[in-house]
């Protein structure tokens, strides 16, 4: 387990020397200058924009990161030949991808949570009170940074950052569109098009599953029962990306 920690320590360190601080700055400016500038034009929906623009741009640039981050975290190791010595060492390669893994998760968490918090700073400067509600959407954001990082390391396994991350952009772009892309299947007549349609639709993640914007910008109830749907379906998928992708790993061959 402390080959795992160690791991997980070294992707933290060296994900932070990212400068990926500045972001939250960035997002602190954005917000505040919203907040600003919009309620002039806003017509009593200032409130409403400070917490939609909060956690879109939160989303956003966790996104952002995960994938400029997450698309080198094997090459660069292949790069410096460092995980040529870590292989060497009594290490599993499942240890690898599992701390690379989390130590950018937990990087990715800490600055969503800033952001977050941020926001309720903007939102209790403007109402008077914070709306807590929006904490909801913290984890969910997490856990969609989660799927997202495992199909990068998925695709990191065998190919280029570059390739690693046109795939991970078009991944994410697809997963919040898989309503439409269902709506496409119900309206092809050709019956092997429409089921291969479908099987895309099952197939690739529903990202939609983990979003939850709608209803707390607009104070709509969340059942537990989707949060409970949303939090599961995300971990599950996952498990099996960072599974699929162990398995990859375990059989390159290093030159």
């Amino acid at each position: 387990m402390h080959r795992i920690f160690a791991i997980i320590e070294n992707t933290f360190k060296e994900s932070l020397r990212q400068r990926i601080f500045f972001v939250v700055a960035i997002f602190a400016a954005i917000l505040v200058i919203v907040s600003i500038f919009i309620e002039p034009f806003a017509l009593g929906e200032t409130s409403r924009i400070i917490r939609d623009v909060g956690l879109a741009i939160t989303t956003i640039f966790s996104m952002i990161i995960v994938i400029y981050i997450g698309s080198q975290l094997l090459y660069k190791e292949y790069e410096k030949r460092t995980l040529y010595t870590i292989i060497t060492s009594p290490v599993n390669r499942s240890e690898i991808i599992i701390g690379k893994f989390i130590g950018l998760i937990a990087l990715v968490a800490i600055q969503i949570i800033a952001m977050m918090i941020i926001q309720q700073i903007i939102i209790l400067i403007y109402e008077g009170s914070p709306d807590m509600r929006l904490f909801i959407a913290a984890p969910f954001t997490v856990l969609e940074a989660m799927l997202m990082l495992s199909i990068l390391l998925l695709f990191s396994s065998f190919s280029s950052p570059a390739l690693a991350s046109v795939m991970g952009f078009l991944f994410y772009v697809i997963g919040h569109a898989t309503t439409d892309l269902k709506a496409l299947a119900d309206g092809i007549e050709i019956p092997v098009t429409k089921y291969l349609v479908y099987g895309f639709y099952y197939m690739l993640p529903n990202l939609e599953n983990l979003n939850f914007r709608i209803e707390l910008v607009n104070h709509f109830p969340i059942s537990t029962e989707r949060l409970i749907f949303g939090f599961t379906y995300g971990i599950l998928y996952v498990i099996l990306l960072i599974y699929i992708t162990v398995l990859i790993f375990e059989k390159q061959e290093l030159k």
